[in-house]
């Protein structure tokens, strides 16, 4: 395992835009983060201090993260179908390696790459958290740090969607758009013609829902449990069934994107 790391690390580090990805990455969602807790907003009237403040800070940032899961799967799209172009499955094989270690070194590269996410937002709610909290409680700043082990989940599961549609497409350019496109618009309009609640269990919708938008109003007014999803999905608390079923599903989906990946590459003379 150290050693497919190390492989991937050199392959990671040596390429220009892959660096560059993870650079835009880190800086988008420091710039949004910042500028959401420090800027003077109001939405009709009501200010958003608290959900920058404890229990509330951590579902903030998980929420602003998510909205650059894509970017983190355009990035494992690249560093995949790189090494379909640039051959470097063929010479990986020629020098020893299974092709189960061809994936096992992809998904430990993604799962590092969640990890990176995680800690990111940890580090954001905590500096930020402590900045904005008036009285710190410490059963106010474990609160809601379940969502943590929620967003890894959620990035890894972008990710490893987005190594599959590499692995079928192989062209980078061709990986991007589709794996774009069906994020926006194929899905949605998939999900139109399908009656609910069935609609809700697609990919990207039952991914995405992992880490829904706080509840702005209800935090601001009343330090309300409730959370709203975008499409209207309620979570009253992480323990409840449909967060149950939001959760499975997902681990299910990722599951299914490593094993499909598994069997292509099994398939696929490099």
């Amino acid at each position: 395992m150290v050693k497919l790391l190390r492989i991937e690390a050199i392959k990671f580090w040596g390429s220009p835009i892959l660096r560059a990805l993870l650079i835009i990455h880190f800086t988008l969602f420091l710039l949004i983060a910042l500028l959401a807790a420090f800027a003077p907003i109001n939405i009709q009237g009501v200010s958003i201090e608290k959900l920058f403040q404890f229990p509330h800070a951590w579902q903030t940032f998980a929420w602003i993260a998510s909205w650059f899961n894509l970017l983190l799967g355009i990035l494992v799209i690249v560093m995949v179908a790189n090494e379909h172009q640039y051959r470097t499955y063929r010479k990986q094989l020629i020098d020893g390696l299974s092709r189960t270690e061809l994936l096992l070194s992809k998904l430990l590269a993604i799962s590092i790459i969640a990890v990176y996410t995680t800690l990111l937002v940890f580090a954001a709610g905590l500096i930020i958290g402590f900045i904005k909290t008036n009285s710190f409680n410490f059963s106010d700043f474990i609160s809601g740090l379940s969502i943590l082990p929620v967003l890894f989940l959620q990035s890894l599961s972008y990710m490893a969607l987005g190594m599959l549609v590499a692995f079928i497409l192989k062209n980078t350019a061709m990986s991007i758009v589709g794996f774009v496109l069906y994020f926006f618009p194929i899905e949605p309009i998939i999900r139109a013609f399908i009656p609910a609640p069935v609609d809700k269990f697609f990919p990207f919708k039952i991914i995405s829902n992992l880490t829904p938008m706080p509840d702005f109003f209800g935090i601001a007014l009343g330090d309300s449990i409730q959370i709203k999803g975008v499409d209207g999905l309620e979570i009253v608390h992480p323990e409840a069934s449909i967060w149950g079923a939001v959760v499975l599903s997902t681990l299910i989906y990722l599951i299914g994107f490593a094993l499909v990946s598994k069997l292509i590459i099994d398939k696929r003379n490099f």
